[in-house]
């Protein structure tokens, strides 16, 4: 049975111990794990959490976690500055790790955390839990099929509006320590999809924008914002492929939107997360006469949606991704092949972030490698 530690518990750390609770039941070709230690800031809400979630021990100490000899694995779901140093203990002591994206602030930090995967041998996967989709794995079918012929063109957005009320306080994620902002808070997300569709991205050109220039503090006064909630990128793939990213955390009225558009020779594919239990679907081989987008629901032949749900339509939700990921992540452990993106492909999307961030820096396209 495999033990497992969880450092951090917000909403990604409430979801991974919802995963690490619910894979069992979901997949049987899986044993239960154990829920062992959980970590947080101090004791007592350490001991809450753990009460909450199944933890049989708690510590207001990460590094009890790390040190504990029953943790095999340590889901690691603190902010983003916070993740090397930990992230490079937990394989230090000779531990699994599933770390939140993005790996960290500074490239230097994500490569310091790769070499670390590496010198360990132990798995070392972050938490791209939208690749696990069954809408997207079909997706991926598809195109590998060439059902919309030779891609030439994609789009792909990733809106949410919990930033877009200029009147909301200065938090975390507007410091420069959490990183640039929208580019590395949101952008590694949808570059997880076009890694797991079509590869590496060669070469980029970037625009980032701060709707707020200051927020206001709890204790009074005002902060400037150090962070960037919008950004706007032209890529080109190493395979060809025309792209355009467009990410914003201001932006009123969406939720939770991560849309992909991708267009090929023969037809054209559109997904939207906000919807994520289904597709649409153009095929120039059909009639011209009932041409037009079709709706493809997510149903149980779309796997793993079977294991949730008997039913087509029913609907899966983002913590089930989760589920998914966390199933892919014990596949692994027990030295199976598993749809997941490790360290050293995530350092490859850490790499392309910081080649938009140094494009809107010196105002040209720069390449990626």
């Amino acid at each position: 049975m495999v033990g497992v530690g969880l450092i951090g518990t917000g909403f990604m750390g409430k979801c991974h111990a919802i995963a690490w609770s619910a894979v069992g039941a979901v997949f049987p070709d899986v044993a239960k794990p154990r829920l062992v230690h959980l970590g947080e800031v101090n004791e007592d809400l350490a001991r809450r959490k753990a009460g909450e979630f199944g933890f049989e021990r708690a510590s207001g100490d990460w590094r009890a976690v790390v040190n504990d000899p029953e943790v095999d694995v340590v889901s690691l779901t603190t902010p983003n500055q916070f993740h090397p140093e930990m992230a490079i203990a937990v394989l230090q002591a000779g531990k699994h790790l599933w770390c939140e994206k993005p790996m960290a602030p500074s490239f230097a930090e994500a490569e310091a955390m790769a070499a670390a995967a590496k010198k360990s041998g132990k798995v070392a996967a972050l938490g791209y839990n939208y690749i696990q989709s069954p809408a997207i794995r079909h997706i991926g079918a598809l195109l590998d099929e060439k059902i919309i012929g030779e891609v030439n063109h994609l789009r792909i957005e990733m809106d949410e509006d919990f930033m877009a009320d200029p009147e909301a306080l200065f938090f975390w994620k507007h410091e420069a320590a959490s990183g640039y902002g929208a580019l590395d808070d949101f952008a590694v997300h949808p570059l997880s999809l076009v890694t797991a569709l079509f590869g590496r991205v060669a070469s980029v050109i970037c625009d980032m924008a701060k709707p707020y220039a200051d927020r206001k503090l709890a204790a009074g006064g005002r902060r400037a914002v150090e962070t960037y909630d919008i950004a706007s990128v032209l890529m080109h793939l190493e395979n060809g492929i025309a792209g355009t990213l467009l990410v914003n955390r201001s932006a009123w009225g969406r939720k939770g939107r991560m849309a992909i558009q991708i267009f090929g020779s023969k037809g054209s594919i559109l997904f939207d997360q906000e919807r994520m239990n289904e597709f649409q679907l153009y095929l120039t081989s059909d009639r011209p006469t009932e041409q037009g987008y079709r709706t493809i629901l997510v149903a149980p032949h779309h796997k793993p949606y079977d294991l949730f749900v008997p039913a087509p339509g029913h609907s899966l939700g983002f913590n089930d991704l989760k589920i998914i990921e966390c199933h892919e992540l014990l596949t692994r452990l027990a030295g199976k092949p598993a749809r997941l993106i490790e360290f050293a492909e995530g350092l490859e999307i850490e790499r392309t972030v910081h080649a938009m961030a140094r494009s809107f820096e010196e105002k040209r396209w720069v390449d990626v490698r």
